[in-house]
């Protein structure tokens, strides 16, 4: 049986990463591209994580899947530098 609670958190957690997605694209002028469509969701269990964590899913395309993963590791970069 799924907790509630942490079905809740994941669907939020969802909710979070598509208006944070939404608005760098949109600050990159890419807010027509792709329309509005869903990117994030949320499993209820996991084969990988079987103890009950809801997990996050993303469909991105592959384009936005790379600027996503090039934005993270820019991101680790400074962090590893500044912190």
């Amino acid at each position: 049986m799924r907790d509630p609670e942490l079905v809740s958190c994941a669907q939020r957690a969802a909710a979070e990463l598509e208006r944070a997605w939404a608005n760098w694209r949109s600050s990159r002028g890419r807010e027509g591209e792709g329309g509005a469509e869903s990117v994030a969701s949320y499993v209820a269990h996991s084969i990988d994580h079987p103890w009950g964590r809801p997990r996050v899913v993303l469909g991105l395309d592959a384009e936005d899947a790379r600027e996503l993963a090039a934005l993270l590791q820019k991101l680790e970069v400074r962090e590893r530098v500044w912190g």
